[in-house]
């Protein structure tokens, strides 16, 4: 007999499933109760697939590292630059939008963005680190 956990992890996966073949099949179906079962960028790409405005900065950033994670760099740059105008102390996004910069060759927006997140950050030694990458850059 299947637990419960396994008869839940096989909900989740049909829920997907019909996500991914049909949005309003799977609104109609499951409504929101299933949604915030999936991991974070997961989620955030169904609610704006169902045409939900995203506003929240972690849910901005989770977008942002989803595109990342695929290469899209232009959308990766979009997303974590909203996330960064929402909320300009998440660091974490600031530092992944230099990443972006810095492997989409926009040298000159990957300086400006590390000495952002230089500025941003506390610790004497990942300032140290990240004033000597600026000067690797060379710009």
């Amino acid at each position: 007999m299947a637990s419960r956990g396994d008869l839940y992890q096989r909900e989740i996966q049909r829920y997907r499933e019909t996500l991914e073949l049909d949005v309003d099949m799977a609104q109609e179906r499951y409504g929101m109760s299933l949604i915030h079962s999936l991991p974070p960028a997961e989620r955030v790409l169904a609610l704006k697939e169902m045409g939900n405005e995203i506003d929240n900065p972690a849910d901005l950033y989770n977008l942002g590292h989803h595109y990342a994670s695929e290469q899209d760099w232009d959308e990766a740059i979009k997303y974590f630059r909203r996330a960064i105008e929402i909320e300009p102390t998440l660091t974490e996004a600031i530092y992944n939008l230099a990443v972006c910069y810095e492997t989409a060759a926009l040298l000159p927006q990957a300086k400006s963005t590390w000495q952002a997140y230089h500025d941003a950050i506390d610790s004497p030694e990942e300032r140290k680190q990240v004033k000597e990458h600026i000067k690797q850059l060379g710009i």
